[in-house]
Order: C-alpha cells, then sequence, then structure tokens
C-alpha cells in the first residue's frame, strides 16, 4: 500500500460516521455509568462543582485513580470526536459547491467542536476561587492573573422588612498594575466581567474591630485601633490594637485565637505631658490597669464594634468568547437546517412526517 493510498484511508476513517458513533457512545457509556460513583463517594467528587476540572484532578483525581479512571477515558473518547468532527467540518469545506445545502448541518459540527475545545481550554487554564474575603478598601491579587487585582470601594448589604437578606452590593474595582480598569456594583444577577472574568457575590458577615464604651464624663465611644481618646491636662489614649479573642502570655502581653468573639482585649497607649509613656493590654473580662486607672481614666465595655465584609466569587473562563462563537454557529445552523428542511419539503424533496 502506497503512501497516498493509506492517507486517503486514514482520513476517510477520521471522517467516519461509524467513528462519531462509537466515540460519542463510549464517552456517553463511561460518564453514566462512572457517575454512579459519584453518589458514594462524596469525598472524592464533592468539591467537582467547585473546582476548575483540571484543579480538581490535581488535587483529587490523581490520588484516586480507581474512583477516577472514567473521567480519563471519557475525555479521551471527547477528545477524538472532536477531532473527527473537525475533520468532517474540514471534508464539507473541501467539497463545499456540492454540499453546500448541508450548511446548517456542518454549522452545527463546527459549533460542537469550538464549544468542546473552550471547554477543554477553560477546564485547563481557568480558575474558580470562591470565600474570597473582603473589607473596605481591601485589595485581593487574582490567581493566575498577575498584575491584577480586586478592590472594594464599598458594601451593603440588603434587608426585608423581617430582616431576611435579600442582596448584597459590593462595589469593586478592577485594578492592573494599580491602575483601575473597570468599577461596577456587583449584586445578585449583576456580575463584574472583564474579558474571561467574572466576579460575583457569596456571602457576607461581620468581625469585631473594637468595642464600644461608657467613658466616665464623656459619654459612649467607640475604640477601634487608630483610634484616640483626648484626656485632661492635654493627655491622650490611644488604641494600637484589638483581639476579639486573646490569650494571654505570661509577660501580660496578648496572642490572637480568632476572629470570633471570647476573650477580647485591647492595646492602648497612655502619653500624658509630664509622664513616661504607657503601653499595655487591658483584658475587658478584667478590670483596667492600674497606671490607667492612676491616670483618672474611667471605661466600662458595653458592646462590640462590628465591620462588614463581602464574601466574592472570582471565576476566570479563558474559553468563554470561543465557546459563545459554537453557540451562534449551532444556532444559525439549527436554523439554517431547518429552513432547509421545509424548504425541500415544500418543493417535494422529502416527504411528508406523518
Amino acid at each position: 500500500m502506497n503512501f497516498p493510498t493509506l492517507l486517503t484511508k486514514s482520513w476517510k476513517f477520521l471522517c467516519s460516521l461509524k467513528l462519531a458513533v462509537f466515540l460519542a457512545s463510549s464517552a456517553t457509556l463511561l460518564i453514566m455509568g462512572g457517575s454512579l460513583a459519584m453518589h458514594y463517594h462524596p469525598q472524592v467528587f464533592g468539591a467537582m462543582d467547585r473546582m476548575v476540572l483540571g484543579d480538581w484532578f490535581a488535587a483529587m483525581g490523581n490520588r484516586n485513580p480507581g474512583l477516577t479512571w472514567w473521567l480519563s477515558a471519557a475525555g479521551v473518547f471527547l477528545a477524538f470526536l472532536g477531532v473527527n468532527t473537525l475533520c468532517c467540518f474540514i471534508d464539507w469545506l473541501r467539497n463545499l459547491r456540492a454540499r453546500w445545502r448541508k450548511t446548517g448541518e456542518y454549522l452545527i459540527h463546527l459549533g460542537f467542536v469550538l464549544v468542546l475545545a473552550a471547554y477543554f481550554w477553560g477546564s485547563l487554564s481557568g480558575f474558580r476561587s470562591e470565600g474570597n474575603r473582603l473589607l473596605v478598601g481591601e485589595v485581593l491579587s487574582l490567581q493566575g492573573m498577575p498584575g491584577y487585582a480586586l478592590r472594594l470601594e464599598a458594601f451593603e448589604p440588603v434587608f426585608s422588612e423581617n430582616g431576611r437578606p435579600v442582596d448584597m452590593r459590593s462595589t469593586v474595582t478592577l485594578l492592573k498594575e494599580g491602575v483601575p480598569l473597570k468599577r461596577q456594583v456587583v449584586k445578585t444577577n449583576t456580575p463584574l466581567t472583564y474579558r474571561d472574568l467574572v466576579v460575583v457575590p457569596g456571602s457576607f458577615g461581620q468581625v469585631a474591630e473594637g468595642f464600644q464604651f461608657f467613658l466616665s464624663g464623656g459619654g459612649t465611644v467607640s475604640l477601634t485601633p487608630g483610634t484616640g481618646i483626648p484626656l485632661d491636662g492635654g493627655g491622650i489614649l490611644r488604641v494600637v490594637n484589638f483581639f476579639p479573642n486573646a490569650g494571654k502570655r505570661s509577660d501580660r502581653t496578648a496572642v490572637s485565637r480568632g476572629e470570633n468573639l471570647g476573650d477580647p482585649a485591647i492595646e492602648l497607649e497612655l502619653i500624658r505631658p509630664g509622664f513616661d509613656p504607657w503601653r499595655g493590654w487591658y483584658y475587658l473580662r478584667e478590670g483596667l490597669p492600674f497606671p490607667l486607672v492612676q491616670a483618672g481614666v474611667r471605661l466600662w465595655p458595653t458592646e462590640p464594634v462590628y465591620r462588614l465584609y463581602s464574601v466574592l466569587t472570582v471565576n476566570r473562563d479563558p474559553g468563554a468568547g470561543i465557546a459563545l462563537i459554537g453557540a451562534l454557529a449551532m444556532f444559525t445552523g439549527v436554523l439554517f437546517a431547518m429552513a432547509s428542511f421545509y424548504y425541500k419539503r415544500a418543493r417535494g424533496d422529502r416527504p411528508d412526517i406523518r
């Protein structure tokens, strides 16, 4: 067998309908059968909807080959099905003059190839990042996109009359090398989109950032890091740090035990003219430190001061544009195929379907 004959037979094989049926049937059977394992092994497959497929394989799939081999096999069959479909489309282009009436069908072929290629590209090069917590003013660097970041400018949860949260309005700025590219209010059904990047609201919460005190002779005051209280005689009491839940070391310095409110402690600095500065921790479940009492400071803690934060989900799919083109090609192909079918039937080229 000479080389041209071998090449011709190989091309016919790649364009074969039998090959397409075999590949599609094999992929379908693998996915249907293998998906039964997903229900019984949530510890392996539970995170699939929260990660792109490439990241999931790196984190879970490769560790459990006995449970996930069918996904790899189905991916191989689908990839070859895409090659088969592309070859059929190219073969149609080579014979366009004789087969132009099949335009609709082959546009659907092209759309399928584009959507499949976009899915593989997004699964390997995209990312899905959940649980990104941002306080107002904070900046989040985007993984996989060097130089890009998100900054939360403002956040406002929306509540119904009965107090149920109904929406989350996050004013977000997309930055590149510190330069603003786009600013938008992100809320339910209104994501921030930029090329292949999508930012949607996830949830929200609150974190204690200080405490409210009753100050003898001065009413109520909120103390958070960076604030201060002017004292008689020109002195000032500054807030240096605050821990919502603090542990005490042997030298009475504090160590943070997390953000949940438990045993709060506040670090204070007392500065008075003619006196040495004092700096130390005030554990709110205990009495005031003696240097503050000696200076005439009287504080009674009343309630914590909370600060809201927004939780954002950031997704990037580099194949989104190609998938859109593929979907449009398939939609156009369906319109062409329907128009061709009814045109031929009107001319009597096709029998009526009863």
